[in-house]
């Protein structure tokens, strides 16, 4: 039974209608129409609000909107970047605050907010997080039965295929088994038949052939083999083979297939957009028929309002709508950053239909002419849901993720955090990072570096188990997780850590062999306040933490509030015994530099690589760099670093110009660096000697630090810059103050950071506004580079605003070699 909705004029009711009409600001159109009616709901929500004790955060909240949104009509403008992105926060926790009387009775009985159970990290209008969360794989769902014909030596693959692949695997003596199983119980998801263990000749096969007519033609059956030849690949496509291998399988090979053709109509959502009531009914009870659940949508401006809230598996379009052209309503759909990849499939009565899709590009999508027949839309659905989401999700999904853990990359995870503390900003969320520590994971990767991706994949599952679908988790380094996630209160937050810290301990690690291992983990939690803003610090904080977890003898975990002086005598004692950390590892060389390729946009190839440097401690364990930079920016040892990385990239330079090749290397420096005195005669004399050009290094320094010091910076870049060398701002934010800060320092670079390419595409404002900061800058002879590129559908919106360079991880993970080929087309 549906839950009977809110009065309109209770609390609820209220909170319901400014949920209702920012939604429409959202989703169908930002405009000022909608503006007035979500002030004015604001206000008929402070009226009843005012009066009541329990309501202070409602009060409080409205009044925020009230304010920000009178301010912007009396100016006549909307808000803007930022400030949209804050009103967005602010209205989002406003729609969670009501008193739990006030909840509905479904939701107070589950003690869960009306709107949404997870502040922030699953917040009412997904910002941040929808492509990554949306529309789950396969192997995200609850495990699959997976049926396995070999010996019992293929245990090895039974385990791999359940810990990476997420199935349920039967292993069964042969086909006899296999047949009583079939009439016994629910059919596998698929079938995979060691051909060398259950057929030794050809005449052999045909009990394959038989048990292949027996199973569900959307159960598809794959061979392992010995053999490779063509001759043995005939042989299985005639019985029915989906899939070929040759042992041992390629096991990411294997699971890519298993992802593709599997299909399972239980449990997938399809959303039906179309106007005639009727016809969509229909369609939805024949695929209600085969387990799947539908939703229809007959208002087609509710779109992407609909697909947020649904996270179909597939969307069923009608291109005969009668107040919107369906076609224009398709590619926007298609050309939206968080469903360009969904799965698409397009109804149609028109004769000239066929024509017009090719013309709008929309040609490679599924056309299916009514009137429908339920076989052939149930066919369609299947071999779309096969194909899945396409090359442009799969790159976007790999360039946001660790390939060994299968969580989210450093970089996809400090650009969450960025976003999450404009919220927390905004709408006063608690939201804390957890830094975890596997601390004894060097004494199995000293020994063997595959049974150590092994424990770190069987970790991040544990991980994930005891956190849940709505945190962001990362792998942050090689022995290191990270998550982002909101908290009521910190009993909460420490009993959720003591969760994660159990999961990952009291069961041992099984590896291939049947060797056990055991993980200690310490875990250091950083908590952002309302006022909190600064990555770096909160990532400093985190990582003292865990210092100080580490060094605990207890429980091993370790609060640090942002509100917390970090000069407290705990942490100045954490701070002198990392910085002694670093001289030591300075000393005994534990370092090395990393390259990350800046790549031309419009055919320049020119190498080009910014130098990372990395420390281990004694342990073997990696210092965070946003924790040696944020010190080392304070005391001498800074001078010395960038000396060593000075000349060791004037090394590479000089061996790469050995071979022929002209290389230019950008090389962050610290604040220190002025107090270094001799460093330019030093520099020179090092040129000078291996007779690598000055104009091959451009040094690089971020936009707050060169700001902050620029009175004293001025003569020492402008001696730079007299000896040949380049310059670069770093975080570059494009404001005007910022490029009067480039032109005084006369640099050659900018570095702009990646929110200039999130959500391009889809945002026309934006487009200008950055052609406009790039013709700008190039008036004044300063290269734009824009980093933190993750995905490839950004680059062709960033060529045509003028953007001459990209630097990110879609293009090339930092690595210990040269080996970008910059004679390669990006576009």
């Amino acid at each position: 039974m549906d839950p009977k909705p809110p009065s309109p004029d209770s609390l609820a009711g209220k909170l319901q209608r400014i949920e209702d009409v920012a939604e429409k600001l959202v989703y169908i159109k930002w405009s000022r129409e909608f503006f007035v009616l979500l002030l004015r709901a604001a206000q008929d929500l402070l009226a009843l609000a005012r009066p009541r004790p329990d309501c202070v955060r409602i009060v409080t909240l409205a009044e925020r909107i009230e304010q920000q949104i009178s301010a912007g009509l009396e100016k006549g403008e909307l808000p803007k970047g930022a400030e949209r992105e804050r009103l967005i926060a602010v209205v989002d926790a406003l729609c969670r605050a009501a008193p739990q009387a006030d909840r509905p009775d479904s939701a107070r009985a589950a003690g869960v907010p009306p709107f949404s159970a997870e502040p922030l990290t699953s917040p009412l209008f997904p910002k941040w997080d929808q492509s990554e969360r949306s529309r789950p794989t396969l192997c995200e769902k609850s495990p699959s039965s997976l049926w396995l014909a070999a010996p019992e030596s293929a245990r090895d693959l039974v385990h791999k295929l359940e810990q990476r692949g997420g199935f349920q695997v039967r292993l069964c003596a042969g086909l006899a088994e296999i047949r009583a199983l079939l009439a016994q119980s629910q059919p596998p998801v698929a079938l995979i038949i060691d051909l060398d263990y259950v057929a030794d000749n050809r005449s052999a096969l045909q009990p394959i052939a038989a048990l292949r007519q027996a199973l569900a033609p959307d159960i598809p059956l794959f061979f392992l083999a010995d053999r490779g030849d063509i001759s043995a690949r005939l042989d299985a496509v005639e019985v029915g083979g989906a899939g070929y291998f040759v042992k041992p399988a390629d096991l990411p090979a294997l699971l890519e297939v298993l992802d593709e053709k599997v299909v399972q109509t239980l449990n997938h959502r399809i959303l039906i957009v179309d106007d005639s009531l009727p016809s969509a009914r229909e369609a939805a009870r024949w695929l209600e028929s085969r387990g799947m659940t539908t939703q229809v949508l007959a208002q087609p401006l509710q779109i992407l309002q609909a697909l947020s809230n649904v996270q179909p598996s597939l969307l069923l379009l009608s291109l005969d709508l009668k107040d919107i052209d369906g076609l224009a309503l398709a590619q926007a759909v298609q050309q939206h950053v968080a469903f360009r990849g969904l799965p698409l499939i397009l109804l149609s009565a028109q004769a000239d239909i066929g024509q017009r899709l090719a013309e709008t590009g929309l040609g490679g999508e599924a056309l299916l002419v009514r009137p429908l027949s339920p076989e052939l839309l149930l066919a369609t659905i299947a071999k779309r849901l096969r194909q899945g989401q396409g090359i442009p999700h799969k790159l976007s999904r790999f360039s946001h993720r660790d390939t060994v853990s299968g969580l989210h990359n450093r970089p996809y995870f400090l650009a969450c955090l960025e976003r999450a503390l404009i919220a927390t900003s905004a709408n006063a969320q608690s939201v804390a990072i957890m830094l975890i520590a596997l601390d004894n994971f060097r004494a199995i990767e000293s020994q063997d570096v595959a049974a150590a991706d092994e424990v770190i994949e069987q970790a991040a599952a544990r991980l994930q188990a005891a956190l849940g679908t709505g945190p962001i988790t990362a792998r942050f380094g090689d022995a290191l997780f990270t998550a982002l996630l909101s908290f009521v209160n910190q009993d909460t937050l420490l009993a959720t850590a003591r969760t994660v810290q159990a999961r990952l301990e009291t069961d041992p690690y099984r590896m291939v062999g049947g060797a056990e291992f055991r993980l200690r983990a310490s875990i250091g939690i950083s908590i952002a306040g309302p006022a909190a803003n600064d990555v770096a610090v909160l990532i400093q904080q985190a990582d003292l933490a865990c210092g100080m977890a580490r060094d605990s003898k207890d429980t091993r975990i370790h609060v640090q509030h942002s509100g917390q002086s970090v000069e407290s005598d705990t942490d100045h004692l954490r701070q002198g015994q990392l910085l002694e950390e670093i001289r030591e590892a300075v000393q005994q060389q534990r370092m090395n530099l990393l390259f990350q390729p800046t790549v031309s946009l419009r055919g320049d190839t020119v190498e080009r690589y910014e130098v990372l440097l990395r420390m281990r401690n004694r342990e073997g364990w990696e210092l965070l760099p946003e924790t040696v930079f944020s010190l080392i920016k304070r005391h001498r040892i800074g001078m010395v670093l960038d000396r060593w990385v000075i000349a060791h990239s004037i090394r590479v330079l000089r061996e790469r110009q050995a071979r022929g090749h002209s290389m230019i290397l950008f090389i962050n420096i610290s604040p220190t660096i002025l107090q270094d005195g001799e460093l330019l005669n030093w520099l020179q004399g090092g040129l000078r000697k291996t007779g690598v050009p000055a104009a091959s290094l451009v040094f690089e320094i971020p936009e707050t630090t060169a700001e902050l010091n620029q009175l004293a910076l001025l003569p020492f870049l402008q001696q730079l810059k007299e000896l040949g060398c380049g310059l670069s701002l770093d975080q570059f934010n494009g404001h005007e103050r910022s490029q009067a800060l480039a032109q005084s320092l006369r640099v050659d670079y900018v570095k702009l950071s990646a929110r200039f390419a999130q959500n391009l595409l889809n945002d026309k404002e934006h487009q200008q506004q950055l052609s406009q900061l790039a013709r700008s800058l190039a008036s004044q002879g300063i290269t734009v580079i824009v980093t933190g590129v993750e995905d490839a559908s950004a680059l062709p919106a960033l060529w045509s605003c003028g953007i001459d360079y990209v630097q990110g991880f879609f293009l090339q993970r930092p690595h210990t070699d040269l080996s970008y080929a910059f004679d390669q087309t990006v576009l």
